[in-house]
């Protein structure tokens, strides 16, 4: 009703791709903390945000 289990479901399907990332060490603990917090704000589309993560996974994107 509020709009807290769109964000709710929205956060888990997110986070388990992410989760992925952090167990390999590739997202730090300040990164995650502007991932969860653009998630709660349902912010996600934020470009400099996902600019952010895509340079912290680049390595195994075949990017340095």
């Amino acid at each position: 009703m509020n709009g807290y289990v769109f964000v709710a479901g929205n956060f888990i399907r997110y986070m388990e791709n992410i989760s992925y990332h952090i167990a390999g060490g590739k997202i730090k603990k300040d990164l995650l903390r502007k991932v969860i917090t653009a998630l709660l704000e349902a912010d996600e589309e934020n470009e400099a945000l996902k600019l952010e993560i895509y340079n912290a996974i680049g390595d195994e994107l075949g990017n340095s």
